[in-house]
């Protein structure tokens, strides 16, 4: 019997978010003495922001690179803590967030109504595209948090660039209003909706809560989408940023904050770090008292961010939204190998799948399926690993860092020729590979490597093999679909698209099966039931609204 991708859904944590695991030294907690890896134990001393530049080494000589925070429009500079990075030699310095504690979060929840009283979304959406418009790389600001990413991303620095020059595209006005008419309807957000009840007076209204957000920190652009979503919902915001993006988060919010510094939307983001390890802050932090919800990217709870169980938030009544980890497959039927040349363009479109973002993202396509004879499937896969090598390198590029267990890995299948064919891999550039009798190897394909699994017979047989960490189904023919999309969507599946668009996102569309927007948001009722409802007026005021709200 054939081995299912639960095999390898079990190991999304290591290959895909765990890859980026960081050493964190901090400091005492009365005298804030932070004891750093390959430094004396020195008092702190404060350093200035952006300090550091691209192409100086970490030496004692040069100025150390500091992460301020972001605490509700008030910046705080300090070095007390420190960040290293896997190899000890990358690090930054950050402030001591256990004494800054009143400052981060919102203790009173009607503040928050208070400050978004008379704040319409289409105010915010002009305020938000303005801000977008200072997220461009030809700000200082955004070149600088560009450059330190380059340190501590594992995205190789085109596709890193590439990342961040979506950003003022999130911010754009035709963006923003997308994200918030497809998946909420202002309305809800600006006031209250009467529903079309024939016995009542039923309204709804949708209110921001408290909110804290662990970013995943893989790509750039998922701290702007979390960011524009949360602004625009009139939210709360505590946003923890990842160790592998520690700077994106921060220049977003100092755009905002260029803009108009006491507006309710920055008064309402704080932006900071703190250690996975900083387990007593984290207890402290997450409360019923200051929080309603916690959106984590990347897992449960923050992922690798976090050591923290949701279970026990969730009994006491925090609302926990764990995006992911997930990963996506291609499944090819027949007609993409009925000549060669078909094959080379279905082989181009499934190569931007599977390369997107060096598959740092939970889009790439890393398993395909392919409706072929094993002699088709070794020619897909040569002209694959052609076309991956050959992709816009804003999109992908040479993997960074090409980890040595991964490259042992296809170096030992690579001689099992009755099992799996080998079509590149030699140079760390990414690999893709033909298991030729349906297993799969026993490791998880990262940086660009591709497992090819060829099958005869129905397609749908597929679906046997599916888990919910699947996440997109990259689908050819397209008529392939409609055989094909019910029973996947049972099995877990969250979106299906044609191959070659897995990072043409729509806009305000589901994700891994939620509605992010709508979830975040605490949806309130209003319900009346006075004598008036009996008035001839009154029912037949009604009727029409039933009958506009379903035929309109």
């Amino acid at each position: 019997m054939k081995r299912s991708l639960f095999f390898h859904s079990q190991r999304v944590y290591q290959g895909l978010y765990f890859q980026e695991e960081r050493r964190e030294v901090d400091g005492h907690r009365g005298g804030l003495r932070p004891v750093c890896i390959g430094k004396s134990d020195e008092p702190a001393e404060p350093c200035p922001r952006f300090s550091y530049h691209v192409g100086m080494s970490n030496s004692s000589s040069a100025s150390p690179i500091c992460l301020p925070f972001l605490l509700r429009g008030q910046e705080i500079q300090s070095a007390d803590l420190c960040h290293h990075g896997r190899d000890g030699q990358v690090q930054f310095h950050y402030p001591d967030p256990r004494p800054l504690l009143s400052q981060i979060i919102l203790s009173d929840p009607i503040q928050l109504q208070r400050d978004f009283a008379h704040v319409y979304v289409s105010e915010i959406i002009d305020f938000l595209a303005e801000a977008g418009r200072c997220m461009t790389l030809d700000s200082e600001r955004m070149r600088q948090a560009c450059h330190f990413s380059k340190l501590f991303s594992a995205l190789p620095a085109s596709v890193l660039k590439g990342s961040y020059e979506l950003i003022p595209i999130v911010f754009s006005k035709p963006a923003l209003r997308a994200l918030v008419e497809n998946e909420i309807g202002s309305k809800y957000l600006d006031g209250w909706v009467e529903l079309p009840y024939a016995d009542k007076v039923a309204r709804r209204r949708a209110y921001g809560a408290r909110t804290l957000h662990f970013l995943s920190g893989n790509a750039p652009v998922v701290a702007a989408l979390s960011m524009a979503r949360a602004a625009l919902i009139k939210a709360d915001n505590i946003v923890k940023v990842a160790p592998n993006d520690p700077f994106t988060a921060w220049a977003i919010l100092d755009a905002m904050r260029e803009v108009d510094p006491n507006h309710p939307v920055v008064r309402h983001f704080s932006v900071l770090y703190w250690p996975k390890e900083m387990a007593d802050f984290e207890r402290e932090l997450l409360h019923p008292h200051y929080l309603e919800k916690i959106i984590s990217w990347g897992g449960a709870l923050g992922g690798v961010n976090s050591t923290l169980n949701h279970g026990n938030l969730q009994a006491a009544g925090i609302d926990v939204i764990a995006l992911g980890p997930k990963f996506s497959i291609s499944i090819l039927g027949e007609q993409a190998f009925r000549s060669h040349a078909e094959m080379d363009r279905v082989a181009s479109l499934t190569a931007r799948d599977a390369g997107s973002f060096n598959m740092e993202s939970c889009g790439s396509s890393r398993f395909h399926f392919v409706q072929a004879t094993p002699e088709q499937a070794r020619e897909y896969a040569r002209l694959l690993y052609q076309h991956m090598q050959d992709q816009d390198p804003a999109l992908s590029a040479l993997p960074k860092n090409f980890p040595s267990e991964l490259q042992d890995e296809l170096n030992s299948i690579r001689v099992q020729e009755d099992l799996y064919h080998v079509v590149g891999g030699e140079q760390g550039e990414g690999a893709v590979v033909v298991a030729m009798g349906g297993d799969l190897p026993d490791f998880f394909p990262t940086h660009k490597v591709v497992i090819v699994l060829p099958f005869q017979g129905d397609p749908v047989q597929v679906a046997e093999r599916i888990h919910p960490s699947t996440q997109t189904v990259g689908i050819y023919p397209e008529s392939l679909k409609e055989c094909l999309r019910d029973v996947l969507a049972a099995r877990g599946v969250c979106r299906f698209i044609s191959i070659g668009h897995t990072v043409d996102y729509t806009v305000g569309g589901p994700f891994n099966s939620t509605e992010i927007m709508r979830r975040a948001c605490r949806w309130i009722l209003d319900e009346s039931h006075s004598p008036e409802v009996t008035l001839p007026w009154f029912k037949v005021r009604k009727a029409w609204q039933i009958l506009t709200h379903h035929l309109f």
